[in-house]
């Protein structure tokens, strides 16, 4: 489970995060709009955590289950 998004592949990500104004942005709207549809910016980056409002924001997208359950939290013992 989880190889689709490995470290060692092609980069997949359906999402990325805007350098500028942190939006998280589907590559589907960066190649659209040319950057950020927010803010404009052309410089992104991997996300490397999300919020719970965010994570539940992509699944309403229909962001892919696979790579939103890199994001779970885990329960502190």
């Amino acid at each position: 489970m989880l190889q689709r998004y490995s470290n060692d592949g092609e980069f997949t990500d359906p999402i990325v995060r805007c350098c500028e104004c942190s939006n998280l942005i589907t590559r589907e709207k960066i190649g659209k709009f040319g950057g950020c549809p927010k803010c404009g910016n052309k410089r992104v980056r991997n996300v490397l955590n999300m919020t719970d409002v965010e994570m539940n924001d992509l699944r309403q997208q229909g962001i892919d289950e696979e790579f939103l359950a890199l994001f779970e939290g885990v329960v502190d013992a």
